[in-house]
């Protein structure tokens, strides 16, 4: 699922920068310039005041079905994805269409319409199908299969009381943040993830619970590789007031302590997370809070996106050149990427590089790094310098992330608060 999000952006780039050559309207230009440069941010700050000077309907409906799907805007994006394929179906090509109804099914299948996802998908292999075309290596087929075995499951839901909900986090081996679930009146330790798309469970918890498995296995990629997972559904789970029902988790097997050194039995994932609305990560008291009165934007605006239903956080650095990194709190500290490391060879050269094991759903992974000895940056209005932060090498001169890298525990260990807000999408450090 992630190379079809991946094979998607290509696609439309490719349709915005032949506009972009074309006309030479002052905004129009500007759209398509970020919209190639997958700058997001920009795009959302600079839209609102330009839009009703762009003059390609393509561009301007491009622009904002894509703003729509970054910044969590789903009844947006249901209102407008369809007026664009209607309109420029021909423009934008077969392959993109059907990336543009992945893009579309992934929303429904998030809100739990499982049967729209699966029959949006349907109707394009369907057509596929008609004309003789080929569908392989697509992965329509395994997308149909995916949301067909759900179709009749009903929708996740999300139940809390009307007050602010505290919930008491602990952190074990001083690593990542482990919240109490309870699933069937037995008590698990979760681990609190903004970096995993979907909740996760071991084979052992499920069977334990009873979880039903629902449908064949699928590939499922993760920070340090993927492998094939099976899908269970779970009628409830309690975290601490909150009724989390219908939940639908991936299932991996049970790591030994050699392949995994820490205890990953569970995560709680982005499909939780997203629907508390905010959260805010309260370290000095170990709470998670859940408010009932949500935080106000700040005056720096939206600084988070999501990609892939993963978070995405704006940065700058001290020479306020603006970055952006993933936020994963299922990262026990920092790093910065191969990226950084091609943007900053020169200062890095005189560095030892060291081996570095990073283990996660896919196994054991090792790296050769560099060790930067302080990094500093900013997230909104704060000021935070990290220490010791390794910096991953190209491996054969190849850069294949497209983030700077991934702030962690390595962050959370030097802020007393974080707020995460999903409406307004914008993190705050206190």
């Amino acid at each position: 699922m992630k190379t079809r999000m991946k094979r998607l952006y290509a696609t439309l780039l490719s349709i915005t920068f032949a506009i972009t050559s074309v006309f030479a309207q002052q905004e129009d230009v500007m759209v398509g310039s970020l919209i190639n440069a997958g700058d997001w941010f920009e795009l959302e700050r600079a839209y609102p005041n330009i839009k009703d000077n762009v003059q390609t309907p393509l561009l301007k409906q491009m622009a904002e079905v894509l703003l729509a799907v970054n910044f969590n805007r789903p009844d947006e994006l249901r209102s407008k994805l369809p007026t664009l394929i209607a309109e420029h179906q021909s423009e934008i090509g077969f392959e993109g269409v059907c990336n543009l109804v992945i893009m579309g099914a992934t929303i429904e299948g998030f809100s739990g319409d499982y049967a729209t996802a699966a029959d949006m998908i349907k109707n394009i292999v369907d057509t596929v199908k008609r004309a003789g075309g080929s569908l392989e290596n697509s992965g329509m087929e395994e997308l149909l299969a995916y949301y067909d075995a759900m179709r009749y499951l009903p929708a996740p839901i999300l139940e809390k009381p009307n007050t602010d909900i505290i919930i008491p986090f602990s952190e074990m081996s001083d690593t990542l943040l482990y919240v109490p679930v309870t699933i069937n009146d037995k008590a698990y330790d979760f681990i609190f993830d903004t970096g995993a798309s979907t909740s996760l469970i071991s084979y052992n918890i499920a069977k334990e619970i009873g979880a039903e498995i629902i449908g064949n296995s699928m590939y499922v990629g993760g920070a340090t590789g993927g492998g094939d997972l099976q899908r269970a559904f779970i009628k409830e789970m309690n975290i601490g007031a909150i009724s989390y029902k219908n939940v639908l988790t991936f299932v991996d097997s049970n790591p030994t302590p050699e392949e995994v050194p820490i205890s990953v039995d569970a995560v709680l994932g982005m499909d939780f997370i997203k629907r508390l609305g905010e959260v805010q990560i309260d370290m000095l008291n170990k709470t998670l809070i859940v408010p009932s009165k949500k935080t106000a934007l700040p005056e720096y605006g939206s600084n988070i996106h999501l990609d892939q239903n993963v978070l995405v956080v704006e940065v700058f650095d001290n020479n306020e050149h603006r970055m952006t990194f993933t936020l994963d709190t299922g990262h026990s500290g920092a790093d910065l990427s191969e990226l950084w490391y091609s943007k900053n060879a020169g200062t890095l050269s005189d560095l030892p590089t060291e081996t570095q094991n990073s283990w996660g759903h896919g196994g054991k992974l090792c790296r050769e790094i560099v060790r930067v000895d302080e990094y500093t940056l900013t997230i909104g209005e704060r000021l935070i310098t990290l220490r010791d932060i390794p910096a991953f090498t190209p491996t054969e001169n190849i850069v294949t992330s497209q983030r700077y890298g991934n702030l962690g525990m390595g962050l959370l260990k030097r802020c007393e608060k974080v707020t995460i807000n999903f409406d307004a999408m914008f993190i705050k450090i206190e």
